[in-house]
């Protein structure tokens, strides 16, 4: 699953592009029940105008609340265990 946030400056505010990731595991789920090994995510995003950086931020922090962090912990512990044990 790709997560980008874009954050674009304007003339008169920001333009905040962060991922539908209710709309991402539908098309996951379609494609586990079409049997696709992974599915095309198309675009997969919700766009917002903000006026403030403070508004920019709400989007951003409602958007990275959505990320699965538990089904990457493990993973992600494996590999600075390995990392600790690469210094030099």
């Amino acid at each position: 699953m790709e997560f980008i946030i874009k954050i674009e400056v304007l003339e008169n505010g920001f333009e905040v592009t962060v991922p539908d990731v209710a709309k991402m595991k539908a098309k996951e789920k379609q494609a586990k029940a079409d049997k696709y090994p992974s599915p095309y995510m198309g675009d997969c995003t919700k766009e917002y105008v903000a006026k403030t950086s403070g508004e920019v931020m709400k989007f951003v922090k409602e958007a990275l609340a959505q990320i699965p962090e538990i089904e990457y912990a493990d993973a992600f512990a494996a590999a600075s265990k390995e990392m600790k044990g690469m210094k030099g």
